[in-house]
């Protein structure tokens, strides 16, 4: 008895254990079939609150627009390499912002840059500045009161949309080039993708001409400031473009050449759809194709062209305008929106990507535009000069919010009953479920018990056959330590062959390694005789060559001997023929010193007989006996 009671408790603690197994495995098989459903636990079972999952979270999409410091000063756009497809633009996020703020069209703020502009003087560069690309296109032109020209060289320079942060009225003015023959050249927007590529107006050389962006190069997204809400996307054709004429519908681009003025569209009537289009016709236009990029000088004459289906009136429009900066076409206010007078007359310096967003004056109202919620084109549009029209139309906008609000209150409280709905069935559902798992515990812990009983009979069985185990383990183990003995004499034996075996195989090598060192002796010695040998035919070629060498060395010595004597016998007969000479000289100079004598002995002789020969004249004639001949003078050959 005592060790049954023992037993039992031990029993109920593993049934427990096994129940919370189970549980867990329950609780989890149901948490991934319905994993959107969280299971409601009872407050009975204090073990199933550490079981349940935690319910989902649920995601909430929002969006809001993220505050860009103008402090801030945003780093170089990112050098990315251009796509391989070029129909496919790439941009560069230039605002380097952790959150760069995205914007969609915002009704609240359609018209914004029709109510109230940012109007400034701008300071173009001397260059021509990189491009930016905009989410959403510039507003509609504005008119502007133009001045007569102040001086002929005069440039009116301005009177455009550009990229300040925002989308900013540069207002026009008369200006002179900054350095002789400088040009002015327009600013330059294309819809590209789904982005507006701008590039602002500037001053350049007379030889330098306008680059258009080529289509696949990375261009900076330009930087948006504070507080700035989104306009309307580009709504026409790909390509480069003008604003619409003041009063269209704000979106609304115009197809025009390159180095088309956006002025010249302001006399033009307001329109409502796309089909608005400027046609270049060029007095003077020279251009130049290089690498896919058309290079073209400022555009002089244009027609506009409105079809009857893009104006606000429905009628059709066809003029030819000037697009000389020199000579901007004059068009009256009026009605029309009329850009204010910028507050300062200090130019604001054209921004650049790389750059923050300049500080800016605050916003004017512009003159003659259309209120809040309305424009051409769109519904409820009214004219500004009709009161009860426009008290009308605003009536209905209040009654329409109200409208609005209503709905949005309504599918509120709608929403709300329906989230309620859910999780009463959602709560339904998990007491069905738990319900559904304590059944299921429950004929588990009766399956549990069986079992239970079945393992102790298994046990008893378990116990006799280890009993029939061991008896036949043991006879096993004496059967395998008599093989083991056996196997050990076996391996005894075989390891004593095997160390005979080796001993041999050890004496084999020992002699074969004898041999091998007497080869090898008999070969060192072969190779020292080969050596001797070498040696000695060295030694033989050595004295033969020394022997040559003595041989060269007495012959050249007998050569040199033999020149000698011969050098010897040349002076000798040199010496001997200046011997000669000086002996013929000497013979030469006793000659005629014997000649020099006999022409003074007979001269002298000549000399003497002269006085007897006058004596003999004097007297008679010797006999003929005593008469000798003259004496012979001694000619050459008697001398010699």
């Amino acid at each position: 008895m005592p060790v049954r009671s023992s037993a039992r408790p031990a029993q109920f603690k593993l049934h427990a254990l096994a129940l919370v197994a189970l549980s867990v495995l329950a609780a989890c098989s149901k948490e991934s079939a319905t994993a959107p459903v969280a299971p409601v636990a009872a407050a009975s079972d204090p073990a199933s609150d550490a079981m349940l999952p935690l319910p989902a979270p649920v995601a909430v999409a929002t969006q809001a627009p993220v505050a860009v410091p103008n402090s801030s000063t945003a780093a170089a756009p990112v050098a990315v390499d251009p796509p391989v497809d070029s129909s496919s633009p790439s941009y560069v996020n230039e605002s380097t912002y952790a959150d760069a703020p995205v914007y969609a069209d915002d009704p609240s703020y359609a018209n914004d840059d029709q109510q109230q502009v940012v109007s400034v003087y701008v300071d173009p560069p001397l260059e021509q500045p990189a491009p930016v690309a905009v989410d959403w296109a510039p507003p509609p032109m504005l008119v502007e009161e133009i001045v007569p020209q102040p001086y002929p060289d005069a440039v009116w320079a301005g009177g455009y949309w550009g990229w300040q942060g925002r989308w900013v009225w540069c207002a026009g003015r008369w200006s002179r080039p900054p350095r002789p023959h400088y040009r002015w050249h327009e600013p330059y927007y294309e819809h590209r993708g789904e982005k507006v590529v701008y590039v602002p107006a500037y001053w350049s050389p007379p030889e330098h001409h306008f680059v258009a962006p080529a289509v696949g190069i990375a261009v900076a997204v330009a930087v948006i400031a504070v507080g700035v809400h989104a306009g309307h996307h580009a709504d026409g054709p790909q390509g480069v473009f003008v604003p619409p004429p003041p009063g269209s519908r704000p979106g609304i681009i115009v197809p025009a050449p390159i180095g088309t003025p956006p002025r010249v569209v302001v006399g033009a009537p307001p329109v409502v759809n796309v089909g608005m289009r400027v046609n270049a016709n060029v007095e003077s236009n020279s251009h130049n194709v290089t690498n896919n990029v058309t290079n073209i000088t400022n555009v002089r004459n244009v027609t506009i062209v409105v079809p009857p289906t893009a104006t606000a009136n429905g009628r059709g429009y066809q003029q030819a305008v000037a697009a000389d900066p020199h000579r901007p076409p004059p068009v009256a206010g009026g009605t029309r929106p009329t850009a204010p007078t910028p507050r300062s007359t200090t130019p604001v310096a054209t921004w650049q990507p790389g750059h923050p967003a300049p500080s800016l004056p605050a916003a004017q109202p512009v003159r003659g535009g259309p209120h809040r919620g309305d424009g051409p084109g769109r519904p409820g549009m009214v004219p500004a000069d009709n009161g009860r029209a426009l008290q009308q139309a605003q009536q209905a906008q209040q009654q329409k919010a109200q409208q609005e609000q209503a709905q949005a209150a309504q599918q509120k409280a709608q929403q709300d009953q329906a989230q309620r709905a859910q999780q009463q069935a959602q709560q339904q559902k998990a007491q069905q479920e738990q319900a559904q798992q304590q059944r299921a515990s429950q004929e588990q812990a009766q399956k549990a018990q069986q079992e239970q009983a079945q393992r102790a009979q298994q046990q008893k069985a378990q116990q006799d056959q280890a009993q029939r185990a061991q008896q036949q383990k043991a006879q096993q183990e004496q059967a395998q330590h008599a093989q083991q003995e056996q196997a050990q004499r076996a391996q005894q034996q075989a390891q004593q062959q095997a160390q005979q075996q080796k001993a041999q195989q050890e004496q084999a090598q020992k002699a074969q390694q004898e041999q091998a060192q007497r080869a090898q002796q008999q070969k060192a010695r072969q190779e020292q005789a080969q050596h001797a040998q070498q040696e000695q035919v060295q030694r033989a070629q050595q004295q033969a060559q020394q022997q040559a060498q003595q041989q060269k060395a007495q012959q050249e010595q007998a050569q040199k001997a033999q020149q000698e004597q011969a050098q010897r016998a040349q002076q000798a007969q040199q010496q001997k023929a200046q011997q000669d000479q000086v002996q013929h000289a000497q013979q030469e100079q006793a000659q005629r010193a014997q000649q020099q004598a006999q022409q003074q002995a007979q001269q002298q002789a000549q000399q003497q007989r002269a006085p007897q020969e006058q004596g003999a004249k004097a007297k008679p004639e010797p006999e003929a006996k005593d008469r000798r001949p003259p004496e012979k003078k001694p000619d050459e050959n008697d001398r010699r």
